[in-house]
């Protein structure tokens, strides 16, 4: 393997398992897209006021940005797929989801905490389901960071296969041609056969020599 297959420009040979991953990273980040945008509405209370909702909304729509441009310019721009900026994207991605589900996931369990005092009874009902989304959302995303590890996983060892093939296959032919080739064999440049010909094109006692005789 060589880590130059991740710094090349075009589309790498990817096996259709790594479109299913994408997709499915895709349709978990719509529902945690809605989920987010939900718990967004809940939030305002001085006690469960969190930026939490927000981040997972930019997340979300991240998600679609790098993943959704990278199948898209590998249907129709190919020339425009550059691997490190596929990569960078990528590995961004995951750093954001475990920063989200963790998050999401902290406040989930202190919001929910609130059940155990009698003197927020008169925020419950919203409180408990700005917890539960929440939770929710730390749930779906904990999946989502999963699925981006195992795209990157998968994107990182074929870019560094693909290369290594090539090179393998560019040798094969190398060697192929030096064995094709007959030994001893010496052959002129073309500008001096020209030129000897030219010169002796007027004695007819010339014989041009082909080789050496038996």
């Amino acid at each position: 393997m060589s880590a130059r297959g991740l710094v090349v420009r075009g589309v790498p040979p990817l096996p259709k398992a790594f479109v299913y991953v994408v997709g499915l990273i895709m349709l978990l980040s719509i529902i945690i897209l809605a989920l987010a945008a939900y718990a967004k509405s809940l939030s305002g209370d001085y006690y469960y006021d969190s930026a939490i909702p927000g981040f997972l909304l930019f997340v979300s729509v991240w998600t679609w940005f790098i993943y959704g441009g990278m199948l898209a310019l590998g249907r129709y721009a190919p020339r425009l797929y550059y691997r490190l900026g596929v990569l960078v994207g990528q590995l961004l991605s995951t750093v954001f989801w475990i920063v989200g589900w963790a998050w999401a996931a902290s406040w989930a369990a202190y919001v929910l905490s609130f059940d155990n005092y009698g003197s927020y009874d008169n925020i419950r009902g919203a409180w408990k389901a700005y917890g539960q989304t929440t939770a929710a959302c730390a749930g779906i995303g904990a999946l989502v960071w999963a699925l981006c590890m195992l795209a990157l996983g998968i994107f990182s060892s074929v870019c560094m296969r693909s290369v290594t093939s090539a090179q393998t296959h560019n040798i094969e032919l190398v060697d192929a041609s030096k064995l094709d080739r007959p030994q001893g064999q010496t052959v002129s440049p073309p500008s001096q056969v020209h030129a000897n010909q030219h010169f002796y094109a007027g004695d007819p006692s010339f014989q041009p020599s082909h080789g050496p005789n038996p």
